[in-house]
């Protein structure tokens, strides 16, 4: 049986004999509609054949036999594939979710009748954007949940930022993994910025949130307080003063109207003053 006849056999049979590395698949990462290439590896010659096939759903999709690139009818690949001949490599383009899976290269020499086959393993990863933070205050003392959402993006991860707005990336340090956290405010925490970073392997967005901005309580406090507390006891020296200006006024008052213009002293002689 020649190596054409094998191939074909073996690809109708399922068959897994042929020659491979025995190495994981390579694994090759995609951006949703956009275009990648799955490499062969290995140098390829006009009289080399060369069969790509999706291996689950099991389906052939290219061809390559004495120099001819033939494209099997498949409506999932259809008009989005190119076969390069001078790698072997198979492009997919205008990529979809659904491509993602593992993909097997068949090839046989038919000058040495040498057969290889190996597998390579396609993500398709949607790009992720939109990221925006949720705030949601569980007390009343400012102890919030901070919670990181994207519009879209698949095997999204999540990670989180702490730093002060300084305006340089480098005062920001990591702080913690995961799609929620919770927050303790406090009025020193008032410049404070929490930084969502959303990612997965071909893309990431990026969403913040300045606890003073966000915060029901009111992280002036202090120094309003402060203020009041001013006001007020201007208030209260004000009215006392008022009161004390009041009844020394009245004191004075009530003194003077009973005060005598003059005041009569007899000593036993008739008509002396004293």
């Amino acid at each position: 049986m020649n190596t054409r006849h094998l191939l074909i056999s073996c690809w109708l049979t399922l068959c897994a004999s042929l020659s491979g590395t025995g190495a994981p698949p390579t694994t090759v990462t995609g951006a949703q509609g956009h275009s990648v290439s799955l490499p062969f590896g290995r140098p390829v010659s006009p009289d080399n054949e060369v069969y790509w096939i999706r291996v689950s759903p099991r389906n052939m999709i290219v061809k390559y036999l004495n120099g001819n690139i033939s494209y099997f009818s498949n409506e999932q690949y259809k008009n989005r594939i190119t076969f390069h001949p001078g790698n072997a490599s198979l492009e997919i383009h205008n990529l979809r979710r659904e491509d993602s899976g593992d993909y097997e290269v068949m090839f046989a020499a038919a000058s040495s009748g040498n057969e290889y086959k190996t597998t390579v393993r396609l993500q398709v990863y949607e790009p992720v954007s939109g990221a925006n933070i949720m705030v949601q205050n569980i007390t009343g003392t400012c102890n919030l949940t901070l919670t990181c959402s994207v519009t879209s993006g698949n095997h999204t991860r999540f990670s989180w930022w702490r730093g002060e707005v300084t305006g340089d990336n480098s005062s920001q340090h990591f702080w913690k993994d995961g799609k929620t956290i919770q927050v303790d405010c406090t009025a020193e925490m008032e410049d404070v910025v929490y930084r969502c970073e959303a990612s997965n392997p071909i893309s990431e967005d990026t969403a913040q949130v300045r606890l003073g901005d966000v915060c029901n309580l009111d992280t002036r406090l202090p120094k309003t307080t402060a203020a009041l507390d001013s006001v007020m006891l201007m208030i209260v020296l004000s009215v006392v003063g008022t009161l004390l200006i009041f009844a020394l006024t009245v004191v004075l008052t009530v003194t003077r109207r009973r005060r005598p213009e003059g005041r009569e002293v007899t000593s036993g002689t008739e008509g002396e003053w004293i």
